[in-house]
């Protein structure tokens, strides 16, 4: 058993005992400091549940993964659900009696005859019912079923896991890593939510992302049915409506007309009640909103907060929407949408965040990963309740609970530039991924070099260009190759640049010499670049051979700040768009540093893309020196951008300094 496998299995068997200890909880009000805990700490492990997940075959690691979340899930199922489903509940048998739920609110008189256990512990009793006529239907065709709480978390769960297979489904189809469905299915967010509380945002979510599924199949009358069964999901599903006035769907956009007015029709003459319940909800209180209540600590006035953040979100809104029209892709709109959504809405309950997760399986996001540790500080309006007699907690906890998720947002996504910088996210004209070079640094490579070109050459179509940029070897290694190489002073920068200006593809591959290729690497390459139109560059990642446990730390750090930070180092296989990389300015003809400048230059002319079609790069240098290495390396890496947040020139400069003391010292 690897050393990968059995750190996983160890994460995975206390993530089971954390969800069956949240499961043997008996109320939902018990234990609120424990609850802080238990979900701190399964938002803790999620990172390594998907992060060092074993390396497998497709079909095994899908089986595991999904094997893994029905295992989660099977244990919480014994935990309490939220007091939302007595609403649920009760209305579904109005419903289902064929009453009209919207007609008069749940304490009318009129209501008399249906009180019964749900009613008395429904909230909010007072008012009209703000869940639209689809959920309706949906809930009373449950209680047909089971009039019992445990017929709402199958109905949850039936959601969850539709989402979980459409998650799969995507990430196939964009030539993604499927162990990132991970971000979904071990996330305590979605746990919680959806498995041990039954909110049915789960369903919400299937139907979402069965619209992006169906956007990036070109299906465009789907695409609009599937948003107007999310919209008669959950009313909120309707911000994203805009996002579909592009030119490709703008055709399809009568298939929502039926799925809204068909369920309505029987409810027409009420749905200005409907109505009403819906703005009273939207305006009603402020609770865990970072925006407002960063406002409120500042000393505005609710109004004055309410309104700045409802008008932040409609200029987000309209600037997506023109992004959209000029390509922005739908998964990325939706997500900047949403996530704005969050960001300014007065009231933020933390399975909102689950309206998020789909999309950050299919893009991690370090910010959703991080609200799964500190959301956990949600349960505490229950220890509130206990102490000081009323349920919530002031805008003080309420911005610490957001503070360190929205710090990862703007580090990893860098919003100003996502949405004002002229090149970024904009799609490139797809090439074929038979213009593809691939250049190869050299310096006393030894056997192993003949051994790594001739693999290429059986696995790549016979036009690929192979380019050996070599420092100045001396132990024969280049005496019966064949392929073009050029001559370079020492360096990998300065020998990627010389090999680059000979390249004559539209991709380039920047690979060492002592790596070994995946397997169908060429044609899984070739599948990437054309799921992915926006990518500058992309990584394909790396595992050392032979494994170790030390190696297994360097290859999750490497992985994290790829995904997390989209900076690659050069032995995690770099694969440049050629176009993007004469936008900014070149390679970095530098002798150290290199991958990380050429990647922190990238960023603002399109995406990093991390594919996690990991190459084998020999640990043989990790050998023996590891502490002395690592420590050396992690020092230079930050020295140098230290320097650069001064001046990327001087950096540059800078770094011969680096590229001397590296070799003096490894």
């Amino acid at each position: 058993m690897s050393s990968r496998s059995i750190i996983w299995s160890a994460c995975f068997l206390l993530a089971l005992a954390l969800c069956a200890a949240w499961g043997q909880l008996p109320l939902l009000d018990s234990a609120p400091l424990l609850r802080v805990a238990l979900f701190a700490a399964l938002g803790l492990l999620s990172l390594p549940l998907c992060f060092l997940f074993p390396d497998a075959n497709h079909r095994r690691s899908t089986m595991t993964l999904v094997i893994g979340a029905v295992l989660l899930r099977l244990v919480l199922l014994p935990a309490p659900v939220s007091d939302d489903v007595n609403r649920y509940l009760w209305e579904g048998r109005l419903t289902l009696a064929g009453e009209n739920p919207f007609a008069a609110i749940a304490d009318d008189p009129v209501r008399a005859p249906y009180r019964d256990d749900y009613w008395d512990a429904m909230n909010h009793r007072d008012q009209p019912t703000a869940y639209p006529p689809g959920i309706q239907w949906i809930m009373a065709a449950t209680v047909a079923i089971a009039y019992h709480p445990f017929g709402m978390k199958m109905l949850a769960l039936l959601g969850d896991f539709t989402s979980l297979w459409l998650i799969l489904i995507l990430l196939k189809k964009r030539a993604a890593p499927l162990r990132w469905a991970g971000f979904y299915a071990f996330n305590p967010i979605t746990l919680i939510a959806f498995v041990a509380e039954a909110h049915f945002d789960s369903l919400m979510l299937a139907a979402l992302l069965a619209m992006l599924l169906c956007d990036h199949l070109k299906r465009p009358s789907l695409t609009w049915l599937f948003l107007g069964l999310a919209i008669q999901i959950k009313l909120i599903a309707i911000v994203l409506a805009l996002l579909l006035l592009t030119r490709r769907n703008l055709r399809g956009a009568w298939a929502i007309l039926p799925i809204l007015i068909i369920p309505t029709l029987p409810f027409l003459a009420d749905i200005p009640l409907w109505w009403e319940g819906v703005t009273r909800f939207a305006g009603g209180g402020a609770f865990n909103s970072p925006l407002f209540s960063a406002m409120r600590l500042c000393g505005f006035s609710q109004d004055t907060a309410r309104i700045t953040g409802y008008g932040i979100f409609l200029i987000m809104s309209g600037i997506v929407f023109l992004k959209s029209q000029r390509g922005l892709p739908l998964t990325n709109a939706a997500a900047i949408v949403l996530g704005t959504l969050l960001i300014c809405s007065p009231i933020v309950h933390f399975w909102y965040f689950a309206w998020l997760l789909p999309i950050a399986a299919l893009r991690p996001s370090l910010a959703l990963s991080t609200a799964s540790i500190t959301i956990a500080g949600y349960f505490l309006a229950w220890q509130t309740q206990h102490v000081q007699g009323w349920w919530g907690y002031g805008h003080h906890t309420a911005v610490l609970i957001w503070l360190l998720p929205v710090l990862a947002f703007l580090a990893q996504h860098r919003p100003w530039k996502i949405l004002f910088h002229p090149h970024l996210r904009k799609p490139q004209q797809t090439e074929i991924p038979s213009s593809l070079s691939i250049i190869i640094p050299t310096l006393n490579a030894g056997t192993e070099l003949a051994s790594f070109i001739a693999h290429l050459r059986e696995t790549s179509p016979a036009e690929t260009q192979i380019i050996l940029a070599d420092g100045g070897s001396t132990d024969g290694s280049l005496a019966t190759i064949r392929e073009t190489i050029i001559h370079s002073p020492p360096g990998r920068g300065q020998q990627i640049a010389a090999g680059i200006v000979a390249a004559t593809g539209d991709w380039l591959l920047i690979a060492h010499a002592d790596t070994q290729p995946a397997v169908r690497w060429h044609d899984l390459l070739q599948q990437a670049i054309l799921q992915h139109p926006q990518a500058a560059m992309l990584v394909l990642g790396q595992r050392f051979l032979p494994p170790s446990w030390p190696t297994l730390f360097i290859e999750a750090l490497n992985e994290l700040r790829v995904v997390f930070g989209g900076v690659a180092f050069g032995d995690q296989t770099m694969v440049i768009r050629r176009r993007a990389l004469e936008q900014s300015g070149g390679f970095p003809a530098q002798p150290l540093m290199e991958d990380v400048e050429a990647s922190m230059t990238l960023q603002a002319h399109g995406e990093i893309i991390y594919l996690g079609q990991e190459w084998q790069v020999s640990a043989k240098k990790w050998q023996g020196t590891f502490t002395r290495r690592f420590t050396l390396i992690i020092r230079l890496m930050l020295t140098y951008q230290l320097i650069r947040l001064r001046s990327r020139h001087r950096a540059q400069e800078y770094s011969q300094k680096l590229y001397a003391e590296y070799y003096n010292q490894r």
